[in-house]
This record gives C-alpha cells, sequence and structure tokens, in this order.
C-alpha cells in the first residue's frame, strides 16, 4: 500500500488531494480502501520522510525532496501565503454569474442558474462533487423541443492541477455536458511549468481549461481551452440533478424547458 501511494504522487513533488489518493488506491486494488487503512500507509511514508504534508481543505501529500530528483516542495510558510480552494471559491462563483454566463449568450426566455454543489451529493461517490455547477435552459421558438446545458467547475488551486484533476474533471461529465477544470496559476508560479502538460491532458479529454491569473477580477479569468459536448444520457443528468437542485430549482428549468417561464 505505501509504495503504490508513493508511485501515484507526482515526481515533480505537486501536491495531491488525501482524497483522491485514498480513491485512485481503491480503483488500483479493485476494493474499497478504508479511511484508516490509508492514513496509515500515509503516516508510515510521512515518519520515514518519503512524503511530506499540507494542511487544510482535506490535506494533501507530496514527494519529499530526496523523493523527487531535488524539485524544491513547498513548505508551511509559502502554503500559507498561497490562496487555497475555499478562498478562491467565491471568486469562481462571481465570475461564473457575471463574465461566463454573459459568455453563453442566453435568450431572453432562457434561464440560467449557478450552485455550489462542493458539498452536495454522496460523501463517498467517486468524484461525485464539482466545486460549481451551471445550468442553461431554453424551449426553441421555431424548430420542435427544449435544450438543458449542465457545465460542471473542478477547481484547483496553485499546486493542485495535476494529471488526477483533469481525471476528476473529466469523470463528473459522467453527470454533466461539458467539464472544465479551473486552476489558480499566477503569473510567475514555479507551478507553470505544467501548463503545457495540463493543456494537452484537458485537450486530449475534450475538458475545457480556465485559467485564473488574479481571482479578484473577471478579466483575472483566462479561458485555455474549451471544452467538447459530452453525450451524457439524459437518465444521468437528470439524477445528478434531483440531488442537488432544490424543488424551487427544479420548478424553474422544468419552466424553461417547457416554454412557460416568466
Amino acid at each position: 500500500m505505501t509504495e503504490r501511494l508513493k508511485a501515484l504522487l507526482p515526481p515533480d513533488g505537486t501536491p495531491v488531494l488525501n482524497r483522491v489518493l485514498r480513491l485512485m488506491l481503491s480503483r488500483d486494488f479493485g476494493q474499497s480502501i478504508s479511511d484508516a487503512l490509508y492514513e496509515q500507509a500515509r503516516d508510515s511514508l510521512f515518519a520515514s520522510g518519503q512524503i511530506g504534508r499540507l494542511r487544510g481543505q482535506g490535506g494533501q501529500v507530496f514527494l519529499a525532496k530526496s523523493d523527487n530528483g531535488g524539485v524544491a516542495e513547498p513548505t508551511a510558510s509559502d502554503a500559507g501565503s498561497k490562496l487555497s480552494e475555499s478562498e478562491l471559491m467565491p471568486h469562481l462563483g462571481r465570475y461564473l454569474k457575471t463574465a461566463f454566463r454573459k459568455e453563453l449568450d442566453i435568450p431572453a426566455h432562457g434561464e440560467w442558474l449557478v450552485k455550489d454543489t462542493s458539498q452536495m451529493g454522496p460523501p463517498r461517490g467517486r468524484w461525485a462533487r464539482p466545486d460549481f455547477v451551471l445550468l442553461t435552459a431554453m424551449r426553441f421558438r421555431v424548430m420542435p423541443g427544449a435544450q438543458l446545458d449542465v457545465y460542471s467547475f473542478e477547481l484547483k488551486a496553485e499546486y493542485g492541477a495535476t494529471d488526477l484533476a483533469v481525471y476528476e474533471a473529466l469523470a463528473q461529465t459522467r453527470f454533466t455536458h461539458f467539464g472544465y477544470l479551473v486552476w489558480h496559476l499566477p503569473e510567475g508560479s514555479p507551478a507553470g511549468a505544467r501548463l503545457p502538460d495540463i493543456t494537452g491532458q484537458c485537450g486530449q479529454h475534450g475538458i475545457g481549461l480556465i485559467r485564473v491569473h488574479e481571482p479578484a477580477t473577471d478579466d483575472g479569468f483566462e479561458t485555455v481551452l474549451d471544452p467538447i459536448r459530452k453525450p451524457t444520457p439524459p437518465a444521468a443528468v437528470d439524477s445528478f440533478l434531483e440531488r442537488r437542485l432544490s424543488e424551487d430549482e427544479q420548478k424553474l428549468l422544468r419552466s424553461a424547458l417547457a416554454g412557460t417561464a416568466a
């Protein structure tokens, strides 16, 4: 268990969330890995100096310097100077409700909804909790029928964009039509060395990539890649939304799809 956990960590010292590592281990071993077993393996590696740890927002671990080819690892003091995912969440919510929504050019008779779903859904569901979802609903004026589009957004802090982050954003399109990875990557950040690789992986899997240069302003958000619409089964989308939207929110969308919205 300890050797496989260590092998899953990026060699450049990039931190990975504990919950993501535990899920990856469960997949590799073909069975559920308990929190206690994971923590025992993690603590063993930490005690022997093979990995480092970052506290907060679920906790993260990374390869220690001696095991990652000399790459400088984040220190506790350095991590404290960076914006965490929880600190970035309000900025992303504001951006989705303003500049991003305007780019979608939703017609006047359509409806839209942005919702924080980071704490909603099954607690042990594998990557079933996007940080935000954005929904648009409208009925066609000439052609028969209506259209509902669901966008999911997975937010990562400066050192959180790894290969696993791309897979996390991809996995969320099991329930949505468009998936985005949103990465806070300030100018001059050492983590910027991973930008070409992350961009390539997002493009390979049809995932959108939004780079956040400066979260306090809408101009600080840059769409690096647009996503490709996934052919997600309507039943999967419906079940996902039913568990995460209030009755009033569901009613709003149903009215727009029926063409009876105010």
